[in-house]
């Protein structure tokens, strides 16, 4: 039984992931903010050496549109600490205990996308797909997968008077990170899902990049 660290535990994304791994004989920890702050070097070595994860996937993200004229700082280092930051201190972390540790990045389309208030999100997100690549190079499995607009309490909060009937479902989603975790895609494969092209993802027909 492999065993499956999620970060961000407590969101949409996660949960549906953990629903469906279990569900296939995995055995996954998906520890809340509460219980490991991926901005925390302490908090993640402890978690790391505990549970010592054969898959991680680094899900916990921060999204809070500002112009970057608002010079927010501390908005701004909150998207770096946790987008950027998070992904590259679990990753290390999670490799100092099992240096064959497979890498599962949640990015974004945010990532290839432009959208003028979320500077920081789109920057620290198209950084881990880039990070994602060099890890592949380095001779690590590494694959990101990006959602686009997705139903999640995130959204929400940010838009909540959006048709939800055009949002992607956490549970399709997931369906494409458990290809993924199954090794479906190459190491180093980039997918942006989105509603509209999900069920052309899990039948096989997906771009490599977008």
């Amino acid at each position: 039984m492999k065993k499956v660290l999620i970060t961000g535990g407590s969101g949409g994304i996660a949960q549906s992931i953990k629903a469906l791994l279990e569900k296939n004989g995995y055995e996954v920890y998906a520890p809340t903010r509460a219980e490991m702050d991926v901005t925390d070097w302490e908090s993640i070595d402890k978690n790391m050496k505990e549970f010592v994860p054969d898959i991680l996937i680094n899900n916990a993200g921060y999204v809070v549109p500002r112009s970057i004229k608002e010079a927010d700082l501390e908005n701004a280092k909150k998207h770096i600490d946790i987008n950027l930051g998070g992904t590259i201190y679990c990753t290390q972390l999670g490799l100092k205990y099992n240096p064959a540790l497979e890498i599962i990045n949640v990015g974004s389309a945010a990532s290839v996308e432009t959208h003028a208030t979320w500077s920081e999100y789109c920057a620290t997100k198209a950084a881990v797909l880039m990070a994602t690549k060099c890890w592949a190079e380095d001779g690590i499995f590494a694959v990101c997968i990006s959602p686009a607009r997705t139903k999640t309490k995130m959204r929400k909060f940010l838009y909540p008077d959006e048709d939800q009937s055009t949002l992607l479902d956490p549970d399709d989603f997931a369906k494409v990170v458990f290809n993924a975790v199954e090794h479906k895609y190459p190491s180093g494969t980039h997918i942006v899902v989105r509603k509209q092209n999900v069920m052309d993802i899990l039948a096989g027909k997906y771009p490599l990049t977008e």
